[in-house]
């Protein structure tokens, strides 16, 4: 004979909270007034011994002393949720340190049949495939709200984020094992269409930039919605200094919103770093940049960036950048470069970029760019050496892509994730160079060009708060013949730590780096690190080839004034020699 214990509570996607399953078995107890008799006035702690045997158990709480009628209670709630449907207790016993309820468990329960009633949005049979619970294997109120909240998420997928899932009967038959016989009722309700993405706190931001960023049609039902995925894309925007976590509100029967809690960051930020390290003549010498940035103009994620770097050696460089990351709408970014190098009076350089870009699926963006270079010698590159100009005057064209990766759990401060980048340009040279032989002749040629930039960052989480870093990156040129102004800079604080700045002018280089980091909170860290770099320049006119270690440690800060980051570090060349670098990022 089947016995009923009514219906439990729904599970509905519109409500962002989950009832706890209840699970109400009629089940014959020993009479409590016997058990209550003779209670210790000391009981500190609860314990479940079923069949001779310890049972894990947490109470749902601090169950005082006499309160052993609720205790018990909870110890069978606790049973019956495991399977064993026709547990009781039996007796209890007290000592100086614990009060142990003695249970008889029963053979735990088995499913016997599952029906799914009103499911007129999916095909019922196919809901029932997604379910733990089948005809045969064991029951367990824990794999049945799992159960719940799958047919909840099926639909949800689907667009019907306003479904209800209600476990509307639970028979039990009291056979030897018991068995059980389960209902699901589901109201699938209106397929909401998504109305727009609400950034609540933002005064800047516009929510059309919100939704072209999050990737999600407006106007159509929203298909497997994933809030993780909309809050790091916001993240990664780089505009935001806080994003919440991104809830659907339905605002009719027909409309939805995704709301999503932020904070914005300051709209501009300069950046200030400055190095120590010795010169040639061995006295010290400073050298760093300065990096202005505007983000998020008019509220569309648009950026326009200034660097001004001062080298080593007399040489400036310059650089400067604009970007729309949604062209007309599209999800398509447009954006626009300027870099110049002048290496005193030796040559100038100067390159024009343009870049369109696209995101890919997952944290994948891909672009486009084409870039011309123009070298013009100064003075000094005008001399002839070995019979040859020095620097000779160029024009080139590159084409190229760009592959970008970025995964992080964190943009300032990441714990764990992988970032990378991989950039290939090819084009050609046009150059002209002044020739002394017999007579001075002016020779042009074309020399077809190869350019490789990569890197990579792993971020892997080891103990608390404490993160190992590998990484590494490399630079290649193929050409016929390389002229100086070609060449790769190599060396310094943002490459291999522990020389100087712009050190190495290489054709190929390469580093590998290990970090060790301490988390200090949510956007600082103190880490020790070591770098492995390896320069081949055999084939130019000074040249070089070798393996280059490198050593420090360092902290990044966060403070009331803006971001702070310390290094220092040294190599094995010269371990006494210490390179300093301080970097502070003001928000505007």
């Amino acid at each position: 004979m089947a016995r009923s214990c009514g219906s439990l509570p729904k599970i509905t996607r519109a409500c962002t909270r989950c009832r706890a399953l209840q699970l109400l078995v009629l089940v014959c107890l020993p009479a409590w007034t016997t058990l209550l008799h003779g209670v210790g006035a000391q009981s500190p702690a609860w314990q479940i011994v079923a069949d001779g045997r310890v049972v894990p158990w947490t109470p749902s709480q601090a169950w005082p002393p006499d309160s052993l009628r609720a205790a018990a209670l909870d110890a069978l709630g606790h049973l019956q949720r495991q399977g064993y449907l026709l547990a009781r207790i039996d007796s209890f016993r007290v000592d100086s340190v614990r009060t142990a309820l003695h249970a008889t468990l029963g053979a735990p329960a088995l499913v016997e049949a599952v029906h799914i009633v009103g499911a007129s949005a999916l095909d019922s049979l196919t809901l029932v495939d997604l379910l733990a619970l089948r005809p045969g294997r064991s029951f367990d109120a824990g794999t049945l709200e799992h159960d719940a909240r799958t047919l909840v998420d099926a639909h949800a997928a689907e667009g019907f984020h306003l479904v209800s899932v209600t476990v509307g009967t639970l028979n039990i038959v009291p056979s030897s094992p018991p068995r059980v016989r389960l209902t699901f009722r589901i109201d699938a309700g209106p397929r909401p269409n998504l109305q727009r993405v609400a950034l609540v706190g933002a005064a800047r931001t516009a929510g059309g930039f919100a939704t072209r960023v999050a990737g999600l049609p407006l106007g159509m039902p929203l298909l497997h919605f994933d809030p993780d995925n909309v809050q790091q894309r916001l993240e990664e925007t780089g505009i935001f200094a806080v994003v919440g976590t991104p809830v659907l509100a339905v605002t009719t029967d027909t409309t939805a919103e995704i709301q999503v809690p932020v904070s914005e960051a300051p709209p501009g930020a300069f950046d200030l770093a400055v190095g120590y390290e010795r010169n040639a003549a061995g006295r010290g010498a400073l050298v760093g940049s300065g990096h202005l940035a505007l983000r998020n103009l008019f509220g569309r994620g648009r950026t326009l960036a200034l660097t001004l770097n001062r080298a080593p050696g007399q040489v400036s460089k310059i650089a400067a950048m604009a970007e729309d990351p949604f062209v007309f709408g599209l999800p398509l970014s447009l954006g626009a470069r300027f870099d110049g190098l002048q290496q005193d009076s030796t040559f100038g350089k100067r390159a024009y970029a343009l870049e369109a870009g696209y995101r890919l699926e997952g944290r994948m963006r891909v672009f486009a760019t084409i870039t011309k270079e123009v070298t013009r010698p100064g003075l000094t590159g005008l001399a002839i050496t070995g019979g040859r100009q020095r620097i000779p005057v160029a024009t080139a064209l590159f084409a190229g892509l760009r592959l970008q990766v970025w995964a992080l759990d964190n943009a300032v401060n990441p714990r764990q994730g992988v970032a990378a980048e991989t950039a290939v340009e090819t084009g050609r040279k046009d150059r002209t160079v002044r020739v002394v032989r017999a007579d001075t002749t002016d020779e042009t040629t074309r020399l077809q060009q190869a350019r490789l930039r990569a890197s990579a960052r792993l971020f892997i989480p080891t103990a608390r708060r404490q993160t190992l870093v590998l990484g590494g990156e490399t630079m290649l040129l193929r050409s016929r013949e390389l002229d100086e102004s070609d060449l790769f800079r190599f060396g310094g604080a943002t490459s291999l730590r522990g020389y100087d700045e712009d050190r190495f002018l290489v054709p190929f280089a390469a580093r590998m780096l290990v970090e060790y980091r301490y988390l200090l909170d949510a956007a600082s860290h103190a880490l020790a690190f070591f770098d492995l770099g390896y320069v081949d320049a055999s084939q130019t006119a000074a040249p070089i080839r070798g393996f280059y270690p490198g050593f420090g440690i360092g902290f990044q800060l966060d403070t009331d004034a803006g971001r702070i980051s310390i290094t220092a570090a040294a190599s094995t060349e010269a371990p006494s020699e210490v390179r300093a670098h301080l970097a502070v990022s003001l928000g505007l």
